[in-house]
């Protein structure tokens, strides 16, 4: 007899709130993991995971570094032809949107624990170069051999070398103890929210050619690539055969989510056929909305001693969703959108049926699906959608033609039980 599953056990089959760290536990997109994982081999070639919010870019980025680390169990898993495994020192920071520049960024790849600090305490070498760039920030060692301090502290004088330079010697120093055999892999998450990114390409530039055991991932927008690229005409070299564009994920992929999920309780729990189908409509391709709906409708399930979800259950999971704010930042992006507005509320929604499976909108569709919901001039409202004053939520690509800014916000209104009640419309 399979026994029960525990509280926590249901509370952590999905996982909306990270990334997929276990191998096991990651999903599809073997494609994708094959070009990451020849980006790793190929020498002197940096590395971009670029897509949508939502889309699983993190997840890949940390299955990328398994992989660097040689633990090559989602490789075997997908059947992906492999040499010996690879031997790089992973380094990870998520930037947050405090990163000001990328001057900013790599102070704190130098001076956070977690990543280069406590590798330069070790290494004579790097240990005085960071010496050098005091006292822009102190590493917490009064003289070399001194005991390590818990944190860094920073300081407004000036510094007597720039970062870039001591980033660079502190890495060279690093790479020449052979540490690693391949080198050092540094991934850098949520690259998009560094406000200042000009002249990072150009750094990158410099550390190619003064210590190419360094490699860069980059995780962000299509924006982030275009940016760098324009502002460094070699910036597209340096990833050649590195960028990693991630659709959205596949259905058969997104079911697979569900699948294991299922199995991590012993499938005490299950998606019914006609909820999985459900599900994955919803989600439009954005991994994140199958953990997030998923997460709920076992944790209802499990409270209320169901063993088949339902659409009634998927139904009733999207109106907590929704009421108790479990996303607050796209409930709020949505209110802020409605506005209270019925009518604004369709033509949103209509939108979002419109584009679904699709990259445009064109406003012919969207607006006959509107007015054969009584809405009296769904021009209008696609007007206030476009401004400040509603969240900008889509955007005008041409005459007639629109777009979601943002492809998970498109998710989530179509998921979204309706705010305004039909009747009032």
């Amino acid at each position: 007899m399979v026994s029960k599953p525990t509280i926590t056990e249901v509370e952590n089959a999905f996982f909306p709130a990270r990334e997929i760290r276990d191998p096991n536990r990651f999903a599809g997109r073997k494609t994708y993991v094959e070009e990451a994982y020849y980006a790793l081999l190929s020498e002197g070639t940096n590395i971009a995971v670029i897509g949508n919010r939502g889309i699983g870019k993190s997840s890949l980025a940390r299955q990328l570094m398994n992989i660097a680390a040689g633990k090559n169990e989602l490789l075997d898993k997908l059947s992906i032809a492999t040499d010996k495994p690879l031997d790089f020192l992973p380094i990870y920071l998520a930037c947050g949107k405090e990163t000001s520049s990328h001057t900013e960024l790599l102070e704190k790849l130098l001076t956070i624990k977690e990543c280069l600090l406590d590798w330069s305490y070790d290494i004579p070498r790097a240990l005085r170069s960071l010496e050098k760039y005091q006292p822009k920030f102190s590493v917490g060692i009064a003289a070399l051999g001194g005991e390590k301090a818990t944190e860094s502290t920073f300081e407004s004088t000036q510094p007597q070398h720039d970062v870039e330079t001591v980033f660079t010697n502190v890495v060279a120093a690093i790479a020449e103890e052979k540490l690693a055999k391949n080198g050092i892999l540094i991934v850098v998450d949520e690259f998009d929210q560094i406000k200042d990114k000009s002249g990072f390409a150009s750094f990158l530039k410099a550390l190619a050619t003064n210590v190419p055991q360094v490699k860069f991932c980059i995780v962000g927008v299509a924006h982030d690539m275009q940016e760098l690229i324009k502002e460094h005409g070699s910036a597209d070299r340096l990833f050649a055969g590195g960028i990693i564009n991630l659709p959205p994920m596949a259905s058969e992929e997104l079911a697979m989510i569900i699948r294991d999920a299922e199995r991590s309780i012993n499938w005490v729990i299950e998606f019914g056929d006609n909820a999985t189908e459900k599900l994955v409509r919803l989600s439009q391709g954005h991994p994140y909305m199958v953990h997030l709906i998923g997460k709920y409708a076992f944790r209802h399930a499990f409270k209320t001693g169901c063993k088949d979800i339902s659409n009634v259950d998927i139904e009733t999971t999207l109106k907590s969703i929704a009421e108790s704010g479990t996303d607050p930042i796209l409930e709020n992006r949505y209110k802020k959108a409605v506005a209270s507005s019925g009518q604004r509320e369709v033509v949103l929604k209509c939108l979002a049926e419109v584009q679904a499976g699709n990259l445009e909108i064109h406003t012919s569709d969207a607006y006959k699906k509107s007015i054969d919901q009584g809405v009296d001039n769904p021009s209008q409202f696609v007007g206030h959608l476009v401004t400040d004053d509603f969240g900008a939520e889509i955007t005008k690509i041409r005459e007639r033609y629109y777009r979601f800014s943002d492809s998970l916000f498109m998710a989530y209104v179509l998921a979204r039980p309706s705010i305004v009640d039909q009747t009032v419309r």
